[in-house]
């Protein structure tokens, strides 16, 4: 019986350390989403929309009023 309760507090003990072992969930320095760079600056790779250009602010800009209206509902229905 005294082993059981042992085993049993060892088994709890175990189960609430392993969550102490999440590693951390930040972003390392050499990603491509950087807060100080404007978003219409950002990407530079072959996962570009059509119709957009980047670095140009108004492209950028129509690029997602375009996208927004593809997803309008209101749209769709008309």
């Amino acid at each position: 019986m005294r082993l059981a309760l042992i085993l049993a507090g060892l088994a709890g003990s175990a189960a609430l350390l392993a969550g102490c072992g999440e590693k951390d969930q930040i972003m390392s320095k050499d990603t491509t989403n950087r807060s100080d760079v404007a978003p219409w600056q950002g990407a530079k790779n072959a996962y570009l929309a059509k119709g957009w250009s980047p670095g140009d602010q108004k492209s950028w800009e129509t690029q997602l009023r375009t996208r927004g209206q593809a997803q309008n509902e209101y749209v769709k229905v008309n």
